[in-house]
């Protein structure tokens, strides 16, 4: 399995490592429920270095992403991030990503674990007729996500940056030990927080020192499984779960992230359509009204009859109860909120619930 450049102190912090997509990563350390609560409250760190990163540039390079990601690459202002998809001919998602622009000419496109080669070859497919340089930056950028109310504090802390003078799913670049790094605005959690960019030579420097830094503030090292839960309270997408190549933006909810003034992506076609007749399904929801932890798979029903599967379920350590995704045809009247959720053979009673599931005032809430 791979190893990120941060193994080693997962490791010496006695982290319980799984397989995931072919990396040996963090599960959790000090436990799910805990290192999911310090997000809400004070802090976490992760590391997300199995993400791919791949960068594109060269003369053609913005001609390249229009006909590739689902918005005008060229709306993106040098210095900001957005949330986008790579979709195929019918519509369905390829990928979910974020796309930063480094400058007029270069951007970085950060992707799925578990989609990285498949969108490499993809991208060099589609761009062969362009003048456009693929990069896979991968194998040497370390990704740290630090998560939580006391985020901005922490990395004002380590970094002597001001994180009120820019705005969110923006970046700034700054020098750390010699070495480029980016910082950016953003996460998977909903909280206040960064995600930050850097080379594999300097992560452990930079993770042992969030940790110092973030003592006081109750800062914990995080795993994939508080990654997931949180992500679930905000009702964010996981590629392989909640999307994948069957699955079009429009039927998840996301039709926001859609600019379908570019006339030239890949997908446009079969989504106008969709939009015009609508989708046949569309992913909500559901907040179990007694106890009972949904995983994916499980059958959802009403009045007998099974009406979607969930895609992703889970225990909230927020709500205190368990919440999950799934979809339903279109046509469900909304009115028919409640709905029964079969978990090992046992039908649950719950209802159909608004993303995102968890709400604080004053944080962000988009992904």
């Amino acid at each position: 399995m791979a190893k990120s450049p941060l193994y080693g102190r997962h490791k010496a912090l006695q982290a319980k490592l799984v397989d995931f997509h072919g990396w040996e990563m963090p599960l959790e350390y000090a436990g799910a429920v805990k290192e999911h609560t310090a997000v809400r409250t004070a802090a976490g760190l992760f590391d997300v270095s199995h993400m791919g990163v791949i960068e594109v540039g060269g003369a053609d390079g913005i001609r390249f992403l229009a006909r590739a990601i689902t918005f005008n690459p060229e709306s993106l202002s040098p210095g900001h991030a957005r949330y986008a998809f790579l979709l195929n001919e019918k519509g369905g998602i390829r990928d979910d990503l974020m796309v930063f622009r480094l400058n007029e000419e270069r951007f970085i496109l950060v992707v799925n674990a578990s989609n990285r080669e498949k969108d490499l070859n993809w991208l060099k497919e589609t761009g062969k007729d362009f003048r456009a340089v693929l990069i896979d930056d991968s194998p040497d950028t370390c990704i740290i996500a630090l998560q939580g109310p006391a985020s901005w504090d922490i990395a004002s802390e380590a970094f002597g940056i001001k994180p009120s003078e820019f705005p969110y799913h923006s970046f700034i670049n700054f020098e750390f030990s010699g070495s480029g790094i980016i910082l950016a605005k953003a996460g998977y959690t909903g909280e206040k927080g960064f995600e930050i960019y850097a080379h594999r030579k300097i992560a452990g420097a930079i993770w042992d020192l969030l940790l110092e830094k973030g003592k006081k503030f109750g800062i914990m090292p995080c795993g994939l499984a508080a990654r997931d839960t949180l992500r679930l309270e905000m009702g964010y997408l996981l590629y392989g779960n909640d999307i994948d190549e069957n699955t079009s933006p429009i039927e998840a909810g996301y039709s926001n992230f859609i600019d379908f003034e570019n006339e030239n992506f890949i997908g446009r076609d079969a989504l106008l359509k969709i939009k015009e007749e609508g989708p046949r399904r569309r992913l909500v929801g559901l907040s179990l009204t007694e106890p009972g932890v949904p995983r994916r798979d499980c059958p959802v029903t009403l009045e007998g009859q099974e009406i979607g599967i969930v895609t992703s379920g889970n225990f909230s350590p927020s709500l205190h109860k368990g919440i999950a995704m799934a979809y339903i045809p279109a046509r469900h009247p909304d009115s028919a909120r409640a709905v029964t959720i079969t978990i090992r053979g046992k039908a649950h009673m719950a209802e159909i619930a608004e993303f995102p599931f968890y709400r604080k005032t004053g944080k962000p809430a988009s992904k």
